[in-house]
């Protein structure tokens, strides 16, 4: 078990990169350190691990990982007022309508989001996870040296960095929006209503299908393709080229923030205002304006680091660049 400690680090194990960061937290919330890793096809992900870990001091110090992907379910329900130790107890009874795995293949947990006293009714979030999928994941840190602090998910981790830097932006008080983390492999999706989450999704379209799409309508290998749209993060000619593969993948992917959208209107009097963009493929500038015009709604990038203290030895410029990857692990160190 940790000792209490002012230190925290938040480790996203992506498909493509790890990415880890600790903070201190005091009166105010320093980042003192931050890793981004590439992951190579050919390189042992326990032994990329280990050497992120140890670049960033994490023995003793309390670290924080999540999960995401079809593994993971995360659900929001309305049901009857209880009380906390009444909640925990009825989950093992009720999870079978929350989720469609087995009762004996996964752990679950729920928490309570808000009452109403009133109306005798309560808001939770019941999160599932694959027992395969998280045992997996435990016996690699093991492997390595390290124990866990917190397992989360993308999504609510995601929600945890948001709220941390815009909690108190009097323009979000009575606002629905909504938050998508676009990955290489996922984009996590969430609705918040007053700061208070009411759908979580990952959808299965990322960085790797428009990297796909360039590949194709280029006609070039993959490992071109994605070389190319690394370029088209600070090359204008280059972005305008791959634009219409960007069109592409992504009116599939407003497809389905559409569908998620119109499902959560269905079940409200609230509509979705806003859309809040962070992740490594939003530093592909076009996006942000693309979905805004599928859509048909305010579209804006989220800056993860905008309610945190950079420590003074950190390489502020490099931080700042890649800061739009961090929301995760930002988010996961919080806790």
């Amino acid at each position: 078990m940790f000792k209490k400690s002012k230190l925290s680090i938040g480790l996203d194990i992506g498909s493509n990169f790890i990415k880890a960061v600790k903070i201190e937290k005091s009166d105010k919330y320093l980042v003192k350190d931050f890793i981004i890793q590439k992951i190579q096809s050919q390189q042992n992900l326990s032994v990329i691990l280990k050497e992120v870990l140890e670049k960033i001091k994490a023995k003793n110090i309390p670290l924080n990982i999540s999960l995401s992907g079809q593994n993971v379910v995360c659900r929001y329900a309305t049901i009857p007022l209880l009380s906390d130790l009444e909640f925990k107890n009825s989950l093992k009874f009720e999870i079978t309508k929350y989720t469609p795995f087995l009762p004996a293949d996964i752990y679950f947990d729920g928490y309570i989001l808000r009452k109403d006293e009133k109306q005798n009714k309560m808001l939770v979030v019941i999160v599932a996870v694959k027992k395969e999928y998280l045992n997996q994941r435990l016996k690699l840190m093991k492997e390595i040296g390290y124990e866990l602090n917190v397992v989360d998910i993308d999504c609510l981790a995601l929600v945890n960095c948001f709220n941390f830097n815009f909690s108190k932006n009097k323009d979000l008080i009575n606002k629905t929006v909504a938050l998508l983390n676009i990955g290489d492999s996922l984009s996590n999706l969430n609705i918040l209503e007053k700061d208070t989450p009411l759908l979580s999704r990952d959808i299965r379209i990322g960085g790797k299908e428009i990297t796909s799409r360039v590949s194709l309508d280029l006609s070039c290998s993959l490992e071109e393709a994605e070389r190319i749209k690394i370029k088209a993060t600070s090359d204008k000619e280059e972005l305008e080229r791959i634009k219409p593969s960007l069109e592409n993948v992504l009116s599939f992917l407003a497809h389905e923030l559409r569908i998620s959208f119109d499902y959560y209107e269905s079940q409200s009097a609230s509509t979705v205002e806003k859309l809040y963009l962070c992740g490594g493929q939003v530093l592909l500038k076009d996006i942000k304006d693309i979905l805004a015009n599928y859509l048909g709604i305010e579209t804006e990038i989220f800056e993860p680091l905008e309610g945190f203290v950079l420590d003074e030895n950190l390489d502020i410029e490099k931080i700042k660049v890649n800061s739009l990857q961090l929301a995760v692990a930002l988010g996961l160190a919080l806790r």
